[in-house]
């Protein structure tokens, strides 16, 4: 009963508003990060709840980092929803092209992986739905029936792997 009654009082509250910034595509760098001009300066911004393939994963990784260019092309105007910064002061945050989310159309192409346990609120996002069209597609990391290793498996295996004596 406690839960719920929790529940039913964080429902009540109003949405938080995310900050929003404007700015310019400057470079790609995977299929995950962006280098956006913010103001006066160059910010690394990883986009919120995906992961990409590792460079490791070809040719899935050069695929995506691909199609993030052609989604983001250098100079293209993109308004950033900032959700938080990671420990390599990147800023996370949902990157849109002309008020669209690039990352749901990604999604949907096999390019990304939906990811939250990764910095960020997620809860409010359609990821999941796209990610699921490009499974049932077998597009992109889904050509294969379960897909290819998720990311953040495979940088745990490489960090155990480098952990052990």
């Amino acid at each position: 009963m406690p839960g719920t009654l929790i529940a039913l009082l964080l429902a009540a509250l109003p949405l938080q508003v995310l900050p929003l910034q404007k700015g310019t595509v400057m470079s790609v760098e995977n299929g995950q990060v962006v280098v956006v001009r913010l103001g006066r300066s160059d910010r690394r911004v990883r986009l919120a709840c995906v992961d990409a393939p590792e460079q490791s994963q070809q040719p899935w990784a050069q695929q995506s980092k691909a199609a993030l260019a052609n989604e983001l092309p250098v100079g293209t105007a993109v308004t950033v929803e900032l959700r938080a910064r990671d420990v390599y002061d990147r800023i996370v945050g949902v990157v849109r092209r002309g008020g669209f989310d690039v990352a749901p159309e990604m999604l949907k192409n096999g390019m990304l992986f939906v990811h939250d346990g990764y910095l960020g609120r997620c809860d409010d996002l359609p990821y999941g739905a796209a990610e699921t069209t490009a499974r049932e597609l077998g597009v992109g990391v889904w050509n294969r029936p379960e897909g290819i290793q998720r990311p953040w498996n495979l940088r745990l295996e490489l960090n155990d792997a480098n952990q052990e004596p």
